[in-house]
């Protein structure tokens, strides 16, 4: 749909971190998420087995992303689910 738009989504394209739940301690996972607009992306559906971790927000889900540091690199958290 995008590609007949003329825009190039493969730089879209980008490893954002989710929060895994139930894991006792925060721990993070990076997954792919297409940029919709400034700092909302839509998570990809890549790897995801609920049976083996249960994360803090699901594949096709918009975010809002921010900018944190997790062992010592800045990367984009995904903080919040927009529902527009």
């Amino acid at each position: 749909m995008l590609e007949g738009q003329g825009l190039n989504t493969r730089k879209m394209n980008k490893n954002i971190y989710i929060q895994l739940l139930g894991e006792g301690t925060k721990v993070y996972r990076p997954v792919q998420a297409i940029l919709l607009e400034k700092n909302i992306y839509k998570i990809l559906n890549h790897n995801y087995d609920p049976e083996d971790e249960e994360w803090e927000f699901v594949p096709d889900t918009k975010v809002l992303v921010e900018k944190k540091e997790l062992e010592g690199k800045l990367v984009l958290v995904a903080v919040k689910k927009i529902y527009k």
